[in-house]
């Protein structure tokens, strides 16, 4: 009998809200995880991404070796929603691609899984714009991260250097928090301790593989 696929997990919530820490906790328990950010990341390195966003752009947003230079380019795309939609338009379907690609791959049984069986016990989904670009589309279910904006913006100010109203300037391009909660299977309180939430997310996966 062809054994039960694992299933698909979107990780929900708000800038430094721990979307990485809950996905490195379920990793933790022998489930596989598609980042985002890291695929982001390798093709800003693809030549003709880099020619497109030169060309769109300008020498402002790459660095002395050419490549580009990712705080200067988001914080010319955050500036005006135009330039948001034109770094998009480059980036974002590539993305949402390899996502799918990375998704199905990982639902694949290995020759050496990270479980005795060969499969992991889930695939985690992280990435920043699940709702906004139709992602959910690949996940059995939404978890939602939840910590208060006062935590987040100090995260996000120790963790990355943002101000507050960089961090509201960001979200403000994003679906609101209200519906990503409203959307979510589950919710993880993080607003306190890393082991806290990590008996949460426990409990989640549990329910999710029984």
């Amino acid at each position: 009998m062809a054994r039960k696929m694992p299933p698909v997990v979107g990780l929900l919530g708000g800038i430094a809200s721990g979307k990485s820490l809950v996905a490195a906790q379920f990793r933790k328990l022998g489930c596989a995880v598609v980042d985002a950010d890291k695929i982001a990341h390798e093709l800003l390195r693809k030549p003709a991404i880099r020619r497109a966003i030169r060309k769109r752009f300008g020498d402002a947003v790459m660095d002395a070796s050419g490549e580009v230079d990712r705080a200067a380019l988001a914080a010319r795309a955050f500036a005006r929603r135009e330039d948001l939609r034109a770094l998009e338009a480059i980036v974002q379907p590539e993305i949402c691609r390899r996502i799918e690609a990375a998704v199905a791959k990982a639902r694949r049984p290995v020759r050496a899984g990270v479980l005795a069986r060969g499969r992991a016990a889930a695939v985690i989904l992280d990435a920043p714009l699940i709702l906004e670009k139709g992602l959910d589309r690949l996940c059995d279910y939404l978890v939602y991260i939840r910590a208060p904006d006062e935590v987040r913006r100090q995260r996000a100010g120790r963790e990355r250097g943002w101000a507050a109203s960089e961090v509201a300037r960001r979200e403000a391009s994003q679906i609101s928090l209200k519906t990503k909660q409203k959307r979510a299977d589950y919710i993880v309180d993080n607003r306190t301790s890393p082991e806290h939430t990590f008996e949460q997310v426990r409990t989640i996966l549990s329910h999710m593989v029984k």
